[in-house]
């Protein structure tokens, strides 16, 4: 039992020492682990990230992401439930391409620290349709459509410069924990929101305009990352 103890503790030491940081034609990718020890959740860092590394010190990286959500709300013509049915659509989709860069600073062969940047491109649409639904309840001869608004979010488009540092340790071959944090510069645009009424044989159709925002976010990317090297 002890002889296997001391096989098994020597193979982990002998994986730990031979853990090395990535090179030049190495590609990365990794997802993001939030929660308590006990209770870990694994989730994905701005969408789905990869990094190809150009030299043993610089990376490019790449994260995608995308959101797409949707629900029904229905009510009956009657409260037992039967007759016509009134139905409220909303749908809402998210496209974002994040490219960066980073330079990886000379340390240790098992961790690796860094420092980048990147940027936000990103596009939503929404939409809301109500049949014979309105104010929460049956409507009949009722009928809206609300192009560039749902419950979910507005139509737009996001841009943004991202600054950030971390690190990466590669605590066995080929598979490392990291840590990431940085400031965010965005500009979020919505787009006008136009709804088109009809009710009781009348048709009536209203342009709400759009705005536009920016500021400087404070954002911690991911608490804990676990990335794997190709």
């Amino acid at each position: 039992m002890k002889a296997n103890r001391k096989l098994v503790l020597g193979s982990l030491l002998l994986t730990v020492a031979f853990a090395q940081k990535p090179t030049a034609g190495t590609v990365t990718s990794e997802v993001a682990l939030r929660g308590a020890i006990n209770n870990v959740n694994i989730g994905l860092v701005q969408g789905a990230r990869v990094r190809y590394f150009l030299g043993d010190n610089l990376a490019v990286r790449l994260g995608l992401s995308l959101d797409t959500r949707s629900k029904v709300e229905k009510d009956y013509e009657n409260p037992d439930g039967t007759g016509a049915v009134g139905e409220e659509k909303h749908r809402y989709s998210e496209f974002g391409i994040l490219p960066g860069v980073e330079y990886h600073f000379a340390g240790g062969e098992k961790l690796s620290t860094f420092a980048g940047a990147y940027l936000l491109f990103a596009l939503s649409g929404a939409r809301t349709e109500r049949t014979n639904y309105s104010a929460g309840g049956y409507t009949p001869n009722f009928s809206q459509t609300v192009d560039g608004s749902s419950d979910f979010g507005n139509k737009g488009t996001s841009i943004g410069l991202g600054l950030y540092s971390g690190f990466d340790w590669y605590f066995t071959e080929k598979i490392y924990l990291g840590v990431e944090w940085g400031l965010l510069f965005q500009r979020v645009s919505t787009s006008d929101v136009v709804i088109e009424t009809s009710s009781g044989g009348i048709t009536t159709k209203v342009t709400q305009a759009g705005g536009s925002q920016g500021g400087i976010l404070t954002s911690a990317i991911s608490a804990l990352r676990l990335g794997y090297q190709f």
